[in-house]
């Protein structure tokens, strides 16, 4: 059956990618009957014009010709869907993908300032695509393009927020756990066989529960666990675990609705399917290399006849933040009782966190670079950098981690708690085309329940007591879990740690590995920025077993890897691989 174009009452056509989930209010707002999301959208834009997008709830990207001839353009903050544009005195092309723009004609010209940013490990501006001549609209946005210009309002404030004050502890709790019911509930209305990834953690169990509790009596939920390959070490860092599963067999036993499914990734590889990766959405991020584990959690979905795979990504940032503010927070107020208890109760000395958590965020930025300089005195490459940049060559200044603005490995500090806002909806608005990468190369969709924007607004709203407490973390989310996870998992301060077996997937590649790297080495673009020296050197010192310094093991696990991923993915777009 043809496409049809949706339309507006007046006759706007209507272009929209993604879902509502709040229909049934924009139904009595509009008084209309349909629940056609596009039909919808178009209805909004006529009755609120600029404000539309504010009264939506949902994720999506949406076109609408108005009758001036300007083009409107938007996309909902927080989780969306993605908006390319690329525009000249004579054309406007628009799409979700960059692929489609290509095939009109326009031409594909990489930008390497782009991948410069990738192997420095910087994240990109909310604005840049990888090519040249296009243009991505930011989350959280309205564009309007209109003989041959196109200005963009970042109509949405993240940190415009209504603080949530309740009378007692039990009052967040019981909100927190009905908000989560409606997202979960909003999630389940687009599913016909849900599966759902699930770890040994707080967030996604807490979300499983809900799902089971909301599925109709007699339908099963298959989940799906990546753990580690059998060879693995069993080595992990202090404070972490690496295999999930037993902890989910223990969630399973108290859910007899749930089947639970192991995969242990067998044959998946930092690299895994890049090429398709490449042609379904263009982009090679190196965050890639870490993501291949849920290559198998796609497949076995697929398997198992599962139409959306949910997730609960957005858990450690909303009901299940461990408020990394609260060290800055606790000083400013005066709450030193709560500030000991915090330093006290993790991983480093009291004393040296307190210096580096709570004191450092609040000085002015020279002196935090004078500081971030000493402690580089004693460790000459920090974990946010990429050690194999070469010294002595154009990027060699991001070797060091004060030369870096925003790093994809790390934050940085954290004045305030609008800050921590701010970081996060600036990340989570990058990269929505790979989850139409995820579409494409697996034919499963999916979603966060925990990206809902009501569950996001609400969470940062309410007060940093309620995330942390006497020194326990993610108190709000061991409050939200009781009764919805056995109690030794539920009171568990370990966290799990992907991409743990690293050691025995790469291990029989490193010849394989060396090969690529001399390969950079000759490379016209990349080789004269990478220390190819430094890297093969990385492979004859290869470690014998996992090593727990997080340094060294971030040097192996991702960075010689990442830079290996990002010379594949210029080679494919560049034709060079052909």
């Amino acid at each position: 059956m043809p496409y049809r174009v949706k339309r507006s009452p007046s006759g706007f056509p209507v272009l929209f990618h993604g879902w509502l989930d709040n229909i049934g209010q924009l139904q009595k707002d509009l008084g209309t009957r349909s629940t056609d999301p596009g039909e919808l959208f178009g209805y909004a834009v006529e009755r609120w014009g600029r404000s539309a997008d504010s009264h939506l709830i949902g994720t999506y990207a949406a076109l609408v010709c108005l009758p001036d001839g300007t083009i409107r353009l938007s996309r909902s903050p927080w989780e969306s869907f993605p908006l390319f544009v690329y525009r000249d005195d004579d054309v406007v092309i628009v799409s979700s993908l960059t692929r489609p723009i290509f095939a009109t004609g326009a031409m594909k010209r990489l930008r390497m300032d782009a991948v410069d940013k990738m192997l420095c490990m910087e994240l990109p501006a909310d604005t840049d695509s990888m090519f040249e001549g296009i243009e991505e609209i930011p989350h959280g946005s309205i564009a309007t393009i209109s003989r041959g210009t196109m200005q963009i309002d970042r109509w949405y404030d993240p940190t415009d927020i209504k603080p949530v004050s309740f009378p007692t502890d039990k009052d967040y709790v019981e909100a927190a756990n009905e908000i989560l019911a409606d997202a979960v509930s909003a999630a389940l209305r687009n599913c016909d066989n849900p599966g759902v990834a699930l770890s040994g953690g707080l967030d996604s169990p807490i979300v499983c529960d809900e799902i089971l509790r909301q599925l109709p009596d007699g339908k099963t939920l298959p989940s799906f666990t990546f753990r580690p390959l059998p060879d693995w070490d069993g080595r992990v860092e202090p404070g972490g675990f690496g295999d999930d599963w037993p902890l989910v067999q223990e969630f399973a036993r108290q859910h007899p609705m749930l089947d639970p499914i192991a995969i242990d990734n067998g044959g998946i590889a930092f690299d895994d399917r890049a090429e398709q990766f490449f042609l379904a959405c263009e982009d090679g991020h190196p965050s890639r290399v870490l993501g291949s584990v849920y290559h198998g959690i796609f497949d076995a979905a697929r398997e198992n006849g599962c139409d959306w795979v949910l997730f609960s990504s957005f858990g450690n940032a909303t009901y299940s933040s461990a408020a990394p503010w609260a060290a800055t927070e606790f000083l400013r107020k005066g709450a030193f009782g709560q500030l000991w208890q915090l330093l006290n109760n993790g991983a480093g000395r009291p004393l040296r966190r307190f210096i580096g958590e709570s004191v450092m965020p609040q000085l002015p930025r020279p002196i935090q670079s004078a500081y971030q300089g000493l402690r580089e005195s004693f460790r000459p490459v920090q974990r946010i950098t990429n050690p194999y940049l070469a010294a002595d060559g154009r990027l060699g200044a991001f070797r060091n981690g004060r030369n870096i603005k925003n790093s994809i490995t790390t934050g940085g500090l954290l004045k305030t708690r609008e800050d921590a806002i701010r970081r996060s909806y600036f990340g989570a608005g990058l990269g929505a085309h790979f989850i139409l990468g995820y579409e494409q190369v697996f034919g499963v969709r999916r979603r966060d329940v925990t990206a809902y924007r009501p569950l996001i607004e609400f969470c940062n709203a309410i007060p940093t007591e309620q995330y942390v407490r006497d020194g326990e973390t993610r108190h709000l989310a061991r409050r939200m879990a009781v009764g919805r996870m056995p109690e030794a998992q539920r009171t568990n301060t370990l966290y799990g740690h992907h991409n743990i077996d690293w050691h025995a997937r790469l291990t029989p590649r490193r010849e394989e590995l060396r090969k690529q790297i001399e390969e950079v080495s000759r490379h016209p673009d990349i080789g004269p920025l990478i220390d190819t020296d430094l890297m093969l050197k990385s492979i004859d010192e290869w470690p014998e077993q996992t090593p727990l310094d997080p340094q060294l093991a971030a040097q192996y696990r991702f960075f010689l890897p990442a830079v290996l991923y990002v010379t594949k993915y210029v080679d494919a777009m560049t034709g060079r691989n052909r």
